[in-house]
C-alpha cells in the first residue's frame, strides 16, 4: 500500500449502542489494519437518555412495532450493558482476525463531547452519523473528503485517496469555492496531491459549513466523509450539526 501522510497510529471508533454499529466497528478494524494502527473503541452510554428514563411519563417508540411503551431505566441499563458486551466481543474478534492492538472503554455522557475529550490522544476518529442508522453499508459507495487547500486538508485528502484506492471505490473532493475559477484551481491542486493514489473527482460546495458539507456528501451517496482536523473553538457544535444531517460514516483526523 502507498505510504501515507499523515501517519495513523491510533484509530478511535465511537459507539453508542445502535445495532448497525457493529459494522462500523468492522470498518474501523479494517482501517486500523491497513494503517498498521491501534484500534480503540469508546462505548458511550447516553447520559441524557438515562436521566430521561428515570422521569415519569417518558415513553419510547419501538422501531419495528411502532408501539409506544414506558421507558424503563432498568431495562435501558440492561440493554446498554448487553450492547457494550456485544461491541467488546466484536472488537476482540475483529482485532484478533487482523492481529492489531486494541482497547475498549465505556463512558457516560454525550457522544460528541466524550469523543472530543479523547481526541487529543487519537490520530483518526470514526463515527456513525444518526442518519446512517439502519443503512445497508455498500462498499461501492465513494469516499468523500473536504478539501479547502489547507495543509490539514491535504493530509485528509491523502488518507481519503489511499482509503478509496484500498477499497476499490472512487474518491471525490468536496471543494468550497467562491467561483468556478477558485474551484478549478483547488481541484487541480488536489489532483496533484493525490496523483500517485489514483483518479480523483471533484464537486464544488457552497461553503464548508456543516449543512452544505452534509448535503454534498449525501448527494454523492458517500460511504465515508473524511475531514481534516478541526481547530475552531466551536468544533463540538459544528460536529453535532454535521452528524445530525449526514447519511454516512465520518472519519475525522486530529
Amino acid at each position: 500500500m502507498t505510504e501515507l501522510d499523515p501517519v495513523i497510529r491510533r484509530v478511535l471508533v465511537a459507539l453508542s449502542g445502535r445495532a448497525d454499529e457493529l459494522a462500523l466497528l468492522e470498518a474501523g478494524a479494517e482501517l486500523a489494519a491497513r494503517m498498521q494502527a491501534e484500534l480503540a473503541a469508546l462505548f458511550v452510554e447516553d447520559l441524557g437518555l438515562l436521566r430521561a428514563s428515570r422521569l415519569p411519563g417518558v415513553f419510547e417508540l419501538g422501531r419495528l412495532s411502532a408501539q409506544s411503551r414506558r421507558l424503563d431505566p432498568v431495562e435501558l441499563e440492561r440493554a446498554l450493558r448487553t450492547a457494550a458486551s456485544q461491541a467488546e466481543a466484536c472488537l476482540r474478534q475483529a482485532a484478533a482476525a487482523r492481529a492489531i492492538r486494541f482497547s475498549f472503554q465505556i463512558a457516560q455522557g454525550h457522544l460528541q463531547q466524550q469523543v472530543l475529550t479523547l481526541a487529543g490522544r487519537m490520530d483518526a476518529i470514526l463515527m456513525g452519523a444518526p442518519g446512517a442508522a439502519g443503512r445497508q453499508r455498500q462498499p461501492a459507495r465513494p469516499v468523500a473528503v473536504l478539501y479547502d487547500g489547507s495543509p490539514e486538508a491535504g493530509q485528509a485528502l491523502t488518507l481519503a485517496a489511499a482509503l478509496a484506492e484500498a477499497l476499490g471505490v472512487p474518491c471525490t473532493a468536496l471543494i468550497p469555492a467562491r467561483d468556478t475559477a477558485e474551484y478549478s484551481t483547488r481541484l487541480a491542486h488536489a489532483r496533484l496531491r493525490a496523483g500517485g493514489l489514483g483518479g480523483l473527482g471533484g464537486e464544488r460546495t457552497a461553503s464548508a459549513e456543516a449543512g452544505a458539507l452534509a448535503d454534498a456528501a449525501n448527494r454523492l451517496r458517500a460511504s465515508t466523509l473524511v475531514l481534516p482536523a478541526l481547530r475552531s473553538a466551536g468544533e463540538g457544535d459544528w460536529l453535532k450539526a454535521l452528524l445530525k444531517r449526514l447519511d454516512c460514516d465520518l472519519l475525522l483526523l486530529r
